[in-house]
């Protein structure tokens, strides 16, 4: 899902030095839906003037030039060209800077607080996974960038052609699980490289984009604003350029989408008729609420219940959790959870309440609406969605493919709403399959707990092969 809707390709923290001069180091944290963005401004001074350099340790981005940097008594004011960003900040002469970051459109207040040589960021070195392909490469990998319609939106992606054929089948790589450059960074691993790499070495070229606030691509407007809807409309844009260029064939596109991306794919395809086929990895075939209902549970509920405790304790769940299929409005949220629970303990005593749940009160579910704050339209509308209706209207091949070590989303019920809308649809020409050793990244591992990071492989072989096979069999 992509509930990070604010999160950003690269940024940095402030750190500190003397305690009378601004020049320093500087920390501060950016709220990006459910979880906080560490940026550090390194803040020098020379004959010449004032520099920056920017650094954000949770996406293992380092040493971000700034430029324009103007200081004055007690201000500052600096661009960060390569995020599109910039920061205006008011200094305390002390240890506190109040100010503004921006980045494209959007705007956020970040407070930055001095930091001591000792606690600045290391940089940390990556793992080498495997699987990560390395060039040169054997195919053409061509490096893109191109607008939506009305330029809102800057795009940066990557386009890997084969080079020993002409008439070859390209897919659009929509990525899920929050914004995510390119590749799909994450925990060292880059899964949409992998694929890309894998396809376009069988003979499918791949173009693999940045999403929005990650890499070359910006956030666009109304960042608080946007939905999946948006996400299938720029993948539309990415479409366009593909459909712009005479070395690919316009009636052999068609678009990989994975975790949300499986629900966007269906959503493309069901109204594009120049969308030729679709091949969705772990992707929703049950409304979203059930999704997110499910993943609470695991989070929220106690392991081994009997089967009437196991009810009350998700009964509790799915109603408290209707609060974001409701509302999008925090205030709105908040009371209709506290409500909800102050109602749920006039029937159960503290004792039911810690035999049934990990955690007593409302607190988490509270602390869990502030997480999606900057998210939460785009909750209520992935709450809402029913992933029938744009998959009953494809005539179009479909392939859906599932782990079974997935605890994101779970295999058995979203494979058979797949099966069901696509049936109901008349489609003659879809394939499901589930791996059984397979998680929610397509890795091969022993058991659902085991950690995308603690495992090297990034993408099973045997699944890319299927995917591949699969392509060429409906496009010949």
């Amino acid at each position: 899902m992509k509930y990070f809707v604010l999160f950003f390709g690269v940024f940095g923290i402030i750190e500190s030095a003397n305690c009378q001069s601004i020049v320093g180091s500087w920390k501060g944290f950016i709220d990006i839906g459910p979880r906080k963005i560490s940026l550090v401004m390194h803040l020098s001074q020379k004959d010449d003037g004032y520099f920056t350099s920017f650094d954000s340790p949770d996406q293992k981005a380092f040493g971000l030039k700034g430029s324009e940097t103007v200081v004055e008594t007690d201000s500052i004011k600096t661009k960060i060209p390569v995020i599109k960003g910039s920061y205006i900040g008011k200094w305390d002469g002390n240890d506190i800077v109040d100010g503004v970051f921006t980045q494209g459109n959007f705007k956020t207040i970040l407070v930055l607080k001095r930091i001591p040589d000792s606690s600045q960021p290391k940089k940390r070195i990556p793992k080498i996974r495997p699987q990560t392909p390395i060039a040169p490469f054997s195919y053409k990998s061509e490096e893109v960038e191109y607008n939506n319609t009305d330029q809102s939106v800057h795009f940066g992606a990557t386009l890997t052609i084969p080079t020993d054929k002409t008439d070859f089948p390209t897919v659009i790589i929509i990525s899920g699980s929050g914004p995510q450059d390119r590749d799909g960074t994450m925990f060292d691993h880059k899964p949409y490289l992998v694929l890309a790499d894998y396809l376009t070495k069988n003979g499918i070229a791949v173009l693999r984009v940045d999403d929005r606030g990650t890499g070359l691509t910006n956030v666009g407007n109304n960042p608080t604003k946007i939905t999946s809807e948006d996400f299938a409309n720029d993948v539309e844009t990415s479409l366009q350029y593909l459909l712009s260029r005479h070395d690919i064939n316009p009636k052999k596109i068609g678009l990989i989408g994975h975790s949300e991306g499986g629900m966007i794919a269906p959503m493309v395809a069901a109204n594009n008729k120049k969308i030729a086929f679709i091949a969705l990895l772990a992707a929703p075939g049950i409304n979203g609420d059930e999704i997110l209902k499910y993943q609470m549970k695991r989070n929220f509920i106690k392991k081994n219940l009997l089967p009437e405790d196991e009810k009350k304790a998700s009964d509790f769940v799915n109603v408290m959790m209707n609060a974001f299929k409701l509302y999008s409005n925090i205030d709105s949220i908040k009371n209709y959870l506290q409500a909800t629970y102050k109602n749920w303990k006039l029937y159960y005593s503290d004792e039911d309440e810690q035999k049934l749940m990990y955690t007593k009160g409302p607190k988490a579910y509270l602390n869990l609406a502030d997480q999606f704050s900057s998210a939460l339209v785009w909750l209520q509308y992935f709450m809402n969605y029913n992933p029938t209706i744009h998959l009953s209207a494809l005539k179009i091949p479909v392939l859906a493919i599932n782990g079974e070590q997935d605890i994101q989303v779970e295999v058995k019920a979203n494979l058979e709403g797949i099966n069901t809308a696509l049936k109901k649809g008349k489609n003659r020409k879809y394939t499901l399959r589930s791996f059984p050793e397979l998680n929610h990244l397509f890795q091969t591992c022993k058991k659902d707990t085991d950690s995308y990071d603690s495992i090297d492989e990034t993408f099973s072989p045997e699944a890319l092969a299927f995917i591949s096979n699969w392509i060429h069999s409906m496009i010949h």
